[in-house]
């Protein structure tokens, strides 16, 4: 019974501590924007694995794939937002040295772009 408050316990103050030192996400702007390379991360179900792809064009006829950009200084944000924001990245025929407009968000994990 005692290892079990003692854990109870120990969950309890360690749930407390990751609440508190954890740092909020560094919100930047709306409306700021990101250029670089936006690269399609295309899924290989059977073996598990992503493939990163820069587009010659729009990649709608692919499966299903989530995007991220990547700018000359080598920082990545993931792409999210609205179906319809999306599928705009899905469409674009240039995929090098474009602009993207959107709010960034960021926290220790990464940098997010979120399109309209």
């Amino acid at each position: 019974m005692q290892r079990i408050k003692m854990f109870a316990f120990s969950l309890i103050i360690a749930v407390a501590c990751v609440g508190f030192f954890t740092t909020g996400s560094f919100a930047a702007d709306p409306g700021q924007s990101v250029t670089g390379t936006v690269i399609c991360l295309i899924p290989d179900y059977k073996k598990g694995t992503v493939t990163p792809v820069i587009s010659t064009g729009p990649c709608n006829t692919l499966p299903p794939h989530q995007h991220i950009v990547m700018t000359k200084d080598g920082t990545v944000y993931t792409l999210q937002g609205l179906q319809d924001g999306l599928m705009k990245v899905s469409l674009m025929p240039q995929r090098e040295n474009i602009t993207m407009a959107g709010k960034i968000e960021g926290n220790n994990y990464g940098w997010v772009l979120v399109v309209d």
